[in-house]
């Protein structure tokens, strides 16, 4: 049988498909990666959807389509940790996969409880991390269990993996410890926390305090939601705040196509103008016909 395996939209490689191309090979069938226009060609098409706002393509009836994207009931036919990701379905040189799911938070913005309830851990590193250099992590909450992050911790340290931490860690988790294991780890791209609700300040200026004390500011930053239940004075105030604590922040509108939440996150995410222009000068400037629209 020969599989062909459909990535709708998918910003990075699929780690569903890599699997599903895994499980198939497994059973000694065909699979391989390919697009709407050559679906005919295969026995059965399997397709993953990772987004609701991207378009569905034509696809044959029977073609099975799954992904938060469709909904949140499908599942893949095995457990997380059971099979090593097909790498070469993508030619991926960096191992990627899940730790734990899950989250004990309720952001309403947010789908992960709805869709995997609340926090549990499914593997280690060594069930996607095949030898490579790179490992990205896609857990959500990975810092929310102390002893679950210490032991992933002590895991990437172990191996001297460069390590993203894609989907963020919690700054209203973070305890000495955490701080002092993330500071032996080797980055492959900036710890990524956030602040998105004004009423966790405290726990914010906390979190960065226990940062600096493990010379890990300039290796951070910070996710900033503007458009959601904030107030343009709350977003610049956020912004404003983290700049003069040492960190980064990275703004990130909830409706890309509102006029404001755009302009904001041009002026905040283009370091070399957050730097350079106060946000009045810049604002002033785009609504006028000073600096480049």
């Amino acid at each position: 049988m020969k599989i062909g395996l459909i990535d709708i939209d998918s910003n990075i490689p699929n780690l569903a498909l890599m699997k599903l191309s895994a499980w198939v090979k497994a059973k000694g069938h065909e699979a391989e990666l390919t697009s709407p226009l050559f679906a005919k060609q295969y026995d059965e098409i399997w397709a993953s959807k990772v987004f609701d706002f991207t378009e569905m393509p034509n696809l044959p009836e029977n073609a099975v389509v799954g992904g938060s994207g469709i909904n949140l009931d499908t599942h893949l036919p095995f457990e997380d940790a059971d099979f090593m990701p097909d790498y070469d379905l993508y030619n991926c040189k960096y191992a990627m996969g899940f730790t734990s799911r899950g989250c004990n938070r309720n952001c309403p913005w947010c789908i992960v409880p709805q869709k995997e309830g609340k926090w549990y851990p499914i593997a280690e590193i060594y069930d996607f991390w095949d030898g490579q250099d790179r490992i990205k992590l896609l857990d959500g909450s990975l810092n929310s269990n102390n002893y679950h992050c210490g032991f992933i911790l002590n895991q990437l340290i172990k191996e001297n993996i460069k390590t993203d931490f894609s989907q963020g860690l919690d700054i209203r988790y973070l305890t000495d410890k955490q701080a002092y294991l993330l500071s032996k780890v080797k980055l492959w791209k900036q710890i990524h926390f956030a602040w998105d609700l004004m009423p966790i300040e405290k726990d914010v200026r906390k979190g960065i305090e226990i940062l600096g004390k493990y010379n890990l500011k300039p290796r951070s930053m910070f996710y900033v939601l503007i458009g959601f239940n904030s107030t343009p004075e709350e977003d610049l105030y956020r912004v404003e705040t983290l700049r003069g604590l040492g960190v980064d922040p990275f703004v990130m509108p909830y409706d890309k196509f509102d006029d404001y939440q755009r302009r904001f996150a041009r002026w905040v995410n283009h370091k070399a103008i957050f730097k350079s222009v106060k946000w009045k000068d810049y604002d002033g400037n785009i609504k006028g016909v000073g600096i480049a629209q």
